[in-house]
């Protein structure tokens, strides 16, 4: 092989492999704990110390513990209703994060240790996306919202609130947002309202 080739191999290999990583941090940009990303890849949604959801390889688990058998919709949504919720709104869901290993762990909430000063937001905070239904992932008007995630990440990072509007389906991404980006972004959860 000429030395012009070689370098030409050279050169397309490491295209390839930059593209690789770059695939990768798209998919999954929380790769490792020694990365600058949190090592999230799932999630779990919790009332008390209770399982409402279990998120983990991109699929959902509706009361994975038995406990809410009330919040399953045909065993495939999240089911919200004023018969298992007192008044509108589900209150103080909190959110715990799941590594490759499927490890439940937290991470930090306010101080230094997450980017913040001592007593303020971290780097860290949760974004709710609402779509459609229908699975075309088109974002639903607000006004055909059936529900709306009460976030406030100054008084608690990874506590919220779900105040139900009217009746109707919806399908909710939530995503881990870091500084500038997501370092998880989940696939829609359905999650079917009754008013």
């Amino acid at each position: 092989m000429t030395s012009t080739t070689v370098k030409a191999v050279v050169l397309m290999l490491g295209f390839v492999f930059a593209g690789l990583f770059l695939k990768a941090c798209e998919n999954n940009p929380a790769s490792s704990t020694d990365s600058e990303h949190a090592p999230a890849i799932g999630f779990q949604l919790l009332l008390g110390d209770d399982v409402l959801v279990e998120y983990f390889q991109r699929e959902y688990l509706f009361d994975p513990e038995g406990n809410f058998p009330e919040f399953v919709h045909n065993g495939e949504a999240l089911l919200l209703s004023s018969e298992n919720i007192s008044g509108d709104m589900l209150r103080d869901v909190r959110v715990r994060w799941m590594d490759r290993d499927r490890v439940v762990f937290d991470l930090a909430e306010f101080g230094e240790e997450s980017g913040g000063t001592a007593g303020g937001p971290g780097d860290y905070e949760l974004r709710f996306e609402y779509l459609l239904p229908d699975g075309s992932r088109d974002v639903q008007p607000e006004n055909e919202r059936p529900l709306e995630f009460i976030y406030d990440r100054d008084s608690s990072t990874w506590t919220f609130d779900i105040s139900l509007i009217q009746s109707g389906g919806s399908e909710v991404r939530i995503n881990l947002f870091h500084l500038d980006h997501d370092d998880l972004r989940s696939v829609p959860m359905p999650v079917v309202v009754e008013m």
